[in-house]
């Protein structure tokens, strides 16, 4: 025979209740209550809070409250256990005894005052004439995983932060490195070249130094043209004297000459000026993607649309090319995207990225307007 033979039901459940590692308890009223939509709720609460009394508990909850002895917790009302935030507790009692069951992670506190988070399932108890006796709950002490998950959200935002400051100081750099380039290079070229356009003037045509002097004037205007390509590489001035959408005109165009795509792009901005920070962003994320459509698409066709209202900026890429893996989406080596997926959480925005194999991709990038960007 065996041990389970030599036992009843009930002393198998008993064993069950009291070594189990998860706590389990019950909480019965001192006299079972109506709970529908023709009693007062709150003043129900109110009696509930000071009349259901932790009636029976097994080890495992001793455990989670320091308690010693069950002593400690039987008796013990709502209005006890939470008495750290009353207010809370209520609300979710009154959900809990609406729905008559209820999965949730409650902050509580143990039997000396320190902090502890429970998850847990709970069950209410009625009588044979459908009033609430009390209810049952099991629950495990999620503690050090609640912990560590927020030290882990806290270090999330702390990186995100971090990135998305060294994405403004790296802007910033860059408008500093193109005014400079622009500015200063820029005009030591053009004085050097009024002065060779000088000495070409005196020297007779059909001579030697007369060529080598034209020869020389080209070099420096092929030389002027790469810094005003390197410079606006660097910071378009469009985006700072004409703002974002002429910017993204301007970049659509430069990119179909250097691409050979077709680029359509339609607007419909209502003119209220976008911070610099913002414009920065949308834009890198735009050249991104456009720099993803020209090395992995194969498109011959891409489909801007670019929207502001008063209380969003919506901007859309969509091209007729092979389309991404889902793999490719999701792959963290993939450093384009995630700068662009970061670059749109630092100035409270949503990028979603949706492509099928031979069905094209859609970027998709919506800002709430008003957001500050991280700093």
């Amino acid at each position: 025979m065996s041990f389970a033979d030599g036992i009843g039901n009930e002393q198998l459940l008993e064993l069950f209740f009291s070594q189990s590692m998860d706590g389990f308890f019950f909480m019965m009223l001192d006299e079972p209550v109506e709970w529908n939509d023709n009693v007062d709720k709150e003043k129900v609460l109110d009696y509930v809070f000071g009349h259901q009394r932790m009636t029976k508990v097994n080890a495992a909850i001793l455990t989670q409250f320091n308690a010693s002895t069950a002593d400690q917790l039987l008796g013990k009302t709502p209005a006890d256990f939470f008495a750290h935030d009353l207010e809370l507790a209520r609300a979710r009692w009154r959900k809990f005894f609406d729905a008559g069951y209820l999965h949730n992670e409650t902050d509580e506190r143990r039997l000396d005052g320190s902090p502890i988070r429970l998850e847990g399932d709970y069950m209410v108890i009625h009588d044979g004439d459908g009033r609430i006796a009390g209810h049952f709950g099991v629950q495990r002490d999620v503690t050090d995983r609640h912990l560590a998950n927020e030290e882990l959200r806290t270090s999330r935002q702390q990186l995100r932060a971090l990135a998305s400051r060294l994405q403004k100081v790296r802007e910033e750099e860059r408008t500093e490195v193109a005014r400079e380039i622009h500015d200063e290079l820029g005009q030591a070229l053009t004085g050097l070249k009024l002065d060779m356009a000088w000495v070409t003037n005196r020297v007779p045509h059909g001579r030697e130094l007369h060529s080598q002097c034209v020869s020389i004037t080209r070099r420096i205007d092929q030389t002027i043209n790469a810094v005003r390509r390197i410079a606006t590489n660097l910071r378009p001035s469009v985006l700072d004297q004409l703002g974002l959408e002429a910017a993204l005109e301007w970049q659509s165009q430069d990119f179909s000459a250097r691409a050979g795509v077709k680029v359509t792009m339609e607007s419909s901005v209502n003119g209220a000026p976008i911070s610099d920070e913002l414009g920065s962003s949308v834009f890198r994320i735009f050249q991104e993607s456009l720099t993803n459509v020209m090395r992995h698409s194969q498109a011959t066709e891409v489909r801007i649309k670019l929207v502001q209202t008063r209380s969003l900026l919506k901007l859309q890429l969509e091209d007729n090319g092979v389309g991404l893996q889902r793999n490719c989406l999701d792959d963290i080596a993939s450093l384009g995207i995630v700068g662009m997926r970061e670059r749109a959480l630092a100035c409270g925005g949503d990028l979603r990225i949706t492509s099928g194999d031979g069905q094209g991709t859609r970027v998709l990038l919506t800002v709430p307007l008003g957001h500050e960007v991280m700093p």
